[in-house]
């Protein structure tokens, strides 16, 4: 690819996005990723007001693209778009898998279903439940799963299997 003296850069460079347009499907997955890289870059959560703000741009943007397909302007503006796109689907799947976590260690009576184990780096057997109860913390506040590790006569007893619901 050299350039020719003769063509302004910017006709130059829409030639060039003319010529590669099929090769543009492969920055569908970067543009987007982009996107999620932006939101987790912020310092503070968006709204949901900002969040679908930016989703209906990016739509518009892509109705932008797709009518004026014919020019080498419409794969910049898709891309762009692809991005905006990227930024409430990131905000979308972080509000999807958020549940509470416990910034304290708890000690007290925890009950729950096994559906993981596993060793610590002390060697201990830890146990992963999920649908958890947890004695003096409301529902609201209880964690999706919870992580224990088994010490002292616990650690004698044979582990737990898988499915079992223990307290």
């Amino acid at each position: 690819m050299k350039l020719r003296p003769n063509i302004a850069p910017l006709a130059w460079l829409g030639t060039e996005i003319t010529a590669q347009r099929e090769g543009f499907f492969p920055w569908v997955p970067v543009c987007l990723g982009t996107g999620v890289g932006i939101y987790f870059w912020l310092t503070y959560e968006p709204s949901a007001t900002v969040l679908w703000g930016l989703l209906g741009l990016g739509v518009a943007l892509a109705a932008l693209a797709w009518r004026i397909w014919g020019l080498a302007l419409a794969p910049c503006l898709l891309g762009c778009a692809l991005v905006l796109v990227g930024v409430p689907l990131a905000g979308w799947r972080a509000q999807d898998v958020a549940a509470p976590v416990l910034g304290w260690r708890y000690y007290g009576p925890v009950e729950g279903r096994v559906v993981g184990l596993d060793r610590s780096a002390s060697d201990a057997v830890r146990v992963t439940l999920d649908q958890v109860r947890m004695g003096r913390i409301s529902p609201a506040r209880t964690p999706d799963r919870v992580r224990i590790s088994l010490h002292g006569d616990a650690a004698a007893l044979p582990p737990p299997t898988p499915g079992a619901r223990i307290m």
